[in-house]
């Protein structure tokens, strides 16, 4: 499915659900990633590395998020919610 496929598919009410699933249980390779770290980590264990699979896995974004961009993160969820229930009172979804 093509990314205009989705935005005329997809309403926004949708979209919101899938992102709060992927905060639970990322959609994403994480778990690959997780599962490659431990892999790694028993086999470096086995040769007396003292190293654990928290030390093997990529860091793919910052991992302190600021309360600024978590305030941020707010307000842009909050902004398209509010704007979902506009379109969704005026009978415009579909």
């Amino acid at each position: 499915m093509t990314l205009q496929d989705l935005r005329e598919r997809m309403s926004a009410e949708e979209l919101l659900l899938w992102m709060a699933y992927d905060q639970g249980s990322p959609i994403s390779d994480s778990r690959g990633d997780i599962l490659a770290a431990v892999t790694a980590a028993a086999a470096f264990q086995a040769q007396g590395a003292k190293v654990s699979a928290l030390d093997l896995i990529p860091k793919w974004k910052p991992e302190v998020a600021t309360q600024l961009d978590e305030d941020q993160e707010a307000e842009q969820g909050e902004e398209l919610f509010r704007t979902f229930l506009k379109v969704s009172a005026s009978g415009e979804v579909g």
